[in-house]
């Protein structure tokens, strides 16, 4: 399902990883727990040397307005409802996406943690 979302201003802490090193997305995630952020938190995929086996910059925040923000552009994104019943399911959701042929742009791509326990990730694709 494509949907058309507007631009987000995110501000929160980030590191430049591979998919080949899983332990430093998780320290990340660790420290962005442990700030206590409150809200939706967005794990927003940018800076894409590549495709999905090359380097990106992983950002984790909360939307807000401040000048020294992660930009979200507006536009039409790829959403994957995950099924938050399964362990690991955003992992599993980024596996069945890695494997498939969707015709991703690689330019900004993000994980939408709701308040409500949902996860959805959101895909830029070439138009």
């Amino acid at each position: 399902m494509k949907t058309w979302i507007t631009e987000k201003q995110i501000v929160g802490t980030g590191i430049r990883t591979n998919n080949a090193t899983p332990e430093a997305i998780g320290q990340l995630w660790e420290k962005v727990m442990a700030s206590g952020l409150q809200g939706d938190i967005f794990a927003v995929y940018h800076n894409y040397e590549s495709d999905f086996t090359g380097d990106y910059d992983l950002s984790i925040g909360t939307e807000q307005s401040a000048t020294n923000a992660l930009t979200i552009p507006a536009g039409h994104y790829e959403v994957i409802n995950v099924d938050t019943s399964q362990p690991n399911a955003v992992f599993l959701a980024w596996t069945t996406i890695w494997q498939s042929d969707l015709p991703r742009a690689y330019h900004t791509d993000f994980e939408h943690y709701a308040q409500d326990g949902s996860v959805k990730i959101y895909l830029s694709m070439v138009d």
